[in-house]
């Protein structure tokens, strides 16, 4: 039985994940895009992977860039996740720094920053691995979730489960 794709990314679409932008230098300019497809592969050595669409103006990029960063945002950077997603606001800062030879965003809940180890056959996508050289993490806050199709946060705890 023949399964819809449209189908099948709406299945995908119920596994709620964090939200991430990648980010890498293209010459002169930085590119970034929005993406959910973020694991952790391995602690020794430390790799992770994201997937980007072949088609994406983001897939040159990482294939030739030697480093990237994967931001995980916080649950008030919807607008920047919009932004990377190809729904820029005018009125949207992009707050970019460098870190450990990467373009990155300033504030957001945590930063990896990557040497771009290998890249890999995924179909209509590009499986990137990249071997983790440095991160930081923010003291607090919350982490912009997406789940069936929207942008979430997430909820406080009740204080009777607590």
């Amino acid at each position: 039985m023949a399964i819809d794709p449209r189908e099948y990314r709406a299945t995908m679409g119920l596994f709620a994940t964090g939200v991430t932008v990648i980010t890498a230098g293209d010459g002169d300019q930085i590119r970034g895009m929005t993406a959910n497809s973020l694991t952790s592969v391995s602690l020794d050595p430390l790799l992770l992977l994201v997937c980007v669409d072949r088609r994406a103006r983001m897939a040159p990029v990482i294939s030739t860039a030697t480093h990237f960063a994967v931001n995980i945002l916080r649950s008030d950077q919807e607008a920047i996740a919009r932004h990377f997603a190809g729904q820029p606001h005018p009125e949207v800062v992009i707050p970019l720094t460098e870190m450990a030879g990467a373009p990155v965003l300033s504030d957001s809940l945590a930063t990896l920053v990557c040497q771009r180890d290998q890249i890999l056959d995924g179909g209509d996508h590009l499986i990137v691995l990249g071997r983790v050289i440095a991160l930081r993490r923010a003291a607090d806050g919350d982490p912009l979730l997406y789940f069936g199709g929207a942008y979430r946060h997430l909820a406080e705890l009740s204080s009777s489960l607590v």
